[in-house]
């Protein structure tokens, strides 16, 4: 009985052993295959990311290039021709058209300053993100009927420039949103700063809308303006959580560590 015994003695532990081996090679190809998998993921974020940043940089100098062209050449052509309509006006004597032309192109030099300041806000370059959001106050139009007001913890703590920017163009976007789409009559922008991140909440008392069912229409261009301020978030490793439905305002809660 021993002797038939004997040989499964000596087969069993390596067929245990052999089983072992096995199982612990699968386990160590799954690992690896999922390693390689979270690097190849982790490469497809990073070229993603290196994609959008430079899309966004990109719009950031073509706004720059379109300020300066209106600023620099349009402006100093409008400047020129104000003049020479106003020495006309004075060679044929004081009349209501030539004053009307006069004032028509006040307002058109005034709008040409406001888009120049919109694409490049000198404010938010000179003085910080809080004295920026402060100043959209002075670019809602005449007729929008919407009181903006403006808070900051800390109104003279700059950040990087990159991170004023894009915030910047966050609140750019919402507003311009309340103002197409909202109905509202006020705007409440609340920035929050301290040592490790900031906090920035902006709401409306419009009309609302339902987020999510933005996000999933496409083509929306409403849509298409949220995802680009999720997109210009995820540069800043920010967040942005909306709360809004439809008859009840909208809430934008923003994080952003800036440690």
């Amino acid at each position: 009985m021993m002797d038939i015994l004997k040989p499964l003695f000596i087969i069993t532990p390596v067929l245990l052993v052999l089983a072992i081996g096995i199982i612990g090679f699968v386990f160590q190809y799954q690992r690896r295959m999922l390693q390689h998998q979270e690097h190849l993921r982790q490469m497809q974020e990073a070229k993603q990311r290196q994609l959008l940043e430079a899309t966004i940089q990109a719009q950031e100098d073509e706004r720059r290039r379109v300020a300066r062209d209106l600023h620099d050449e349009v402006g100093a052509m409008l400047a020129l021709v104000k003049l020479n309509v106003h020495q006309l006006t004075v060679q044929a004597g004081a009349n209501g058209s030539g004053t009307q032309v006069k004032k028509m192109l006040d307002d058109v030099m005034s709008s040409v300053r406001h888009i120049s300041h919109d694409l490049l806000p000198v404010v938010l370059e000179r003085m910080g993100l809080a004295h920026a959001l402060t100043a959209l106050k002075n670019g809602l139009p005449a007729d929008a009927g919407i009181q903006l007001n403006v808070t900051c913890n800390q109104n003279d703590k700059r950040l990087e420039a990159r991170t004023e920017l894009l915030l910047y163009r966050v609140v750019q976007e919402l507003l311009s949103n309340t103002l197409k789409h909202a109905q509202a009559t006020a705007v409440t922008i609340e920035l929050l700063l301290n040592a490790t991140d900031l906090q920035l909440n902006y709401q409306d008392n419009g009309k609302g809308f339902d987020h999510q069912h933005l996000l999933q229409q496409p083509g929306n261009q409403a849509g298409l303006g949220l995802m680009n301020l999720q997109a210009r978030l995820q540069l800043l490793n920010g967040t942005i959580n909306f709360d809004s439905a439809p008859n009840s305002g909208s809430k934008a809660i923003i994080y952003v560590p800036i440690s």
